[in-house]
């Protein structure tokens, strides 16, 4: 394989990925819109229920193959990924498409504290210095005039927390366990827990009756933001590099703000999008941290080699 042709594939890979990302932040302002008409619990679980059912088709042979254990791995895999989105659901009745984005976007923030806590291994001064700085943009972009946060956002930061957990327990997990299944499973039972909700607080005599504009906007969801967001991240990052899939996915609160700038109105002051800047650098900040750290490694072993101070040419 030339090496145009791989560079080639870097570009169709990223620019999918970029895709992935506008679909994501765009969905906010789409599902802002959407819960005006709608319960939080009944489009969740219309969403991921549709979803659940076209990728068990799509995937049915590995369903099928499947161990009890890979199943019930996807269900707790699932219980914080359910838990996860309702509370971003119902907080984003309560606050703007490109907030909920930008906090939604902290879990990866957090995800190393968590490690942390829960096996004692510090996960060093990029991730503290990724923290501070996302926990000073949070207050920036949330804090109103009197110096308190807003309920929908807290209900996201919750959610947060839950995501980081969702993204522990997928590690946990998918080395001993078939990813597809795992994938599948906890859609799935994000589907079903949300119908459960649903039936238990909300009005059951509109589960299904909704105008198209709705069932478009859930189809939107399911093609763009769950199935076709699945399949192009899994074919894509087979070529681009770690860092290019980092640094073009961490644009998704990039565009929510922008999507939620354009057909919501949102004003940005001074003070919130320095905010939205700050928790962006703490995210990028995390996330780039193993690959950075990669590379000083190899420089510093590369300088000893040639009897130099480690971090000298």
């Amino acid at each position: 394989m030339t090496e145009q042709s791989v560079d080639k594939k870097i570009i169709l890979a990223d620019i999918s990925l970029l895709l992935v990302a506008l679909f994501w932040g765009s969905n906010f302002v789409i599902t802002k819109n959407v819960l005006e008409v709608i319960a939080p619990f009944t489009y969740l679980g219309l969403r991921f229920s549709v979803a659940a059912l076209l990728l068990a088709i799509i995937f049915w042979k590995r369903l099928r193959e499947a161990s009890a254990g890979d199943y019930l791995a996807g269900c707790l895999i699932g219980l914080f990924l359910f838990s996860g989105y309702g509370f971003q659901t119902i907080g984003l009745l309560h606050t703007t498409p490109a907030n909920s984005g930008f906090i939604s976007g902290m879990a990866v923030v957090i995800v190393p504290f968590l490690y942390f806590i829960i096996y004692r291994q510090s996960p060093g001064w990029w991730a503290f210095l990724g923290g501070v700085l996302a926990a000073v943009g949070l207050y920036l972009l949330s804090a109103n005039e009197y110096m308190g946060f807003g309920f929908g956002d807290l209900l996201t930061l919750v959610a947060s927390f839950l995501w980081a957990f969702h993204l522990i327990a997928i590690a946990l997990y998918v080395r001993s366990h078939d990813p597809i299944v795992l994938a599948v499973v906890q859609i799935a039972f994000t589907g079903l827990a949300s119908f459960g909700a649903a039936f238990l607080f909300e009005p059951s005599t509109a589960l299904f009756s909704h105008s198209l504009s709705i069932w478009g906007a859930i189809l939107y969801a399911v093609i763009f933001c769950t199935i076709g967001s699945f399949v192009t991240q899994t074919i894509a990052q087979r070529y681009t590099p770690p860092t290019h899939a980092v640094l073009i996915l961490s644009t998704e609160a990039v565009f929510a703000g922008f999507f939620s700038y354009l057909f919501w109105d949102e004003i940005f002051t001074a003070r919130k999008l320095f905010g939205a800047a700050l928790i962006l650098a703490g995210i990028l900040f995390t996330e780039l941290r193993p690959v950075i750290a990669a590379k000083l490694s190899i420089r510093r072993a590369a300088s000893i080699r040639r009897g130099l101070p480690p971090f000298l040419k």
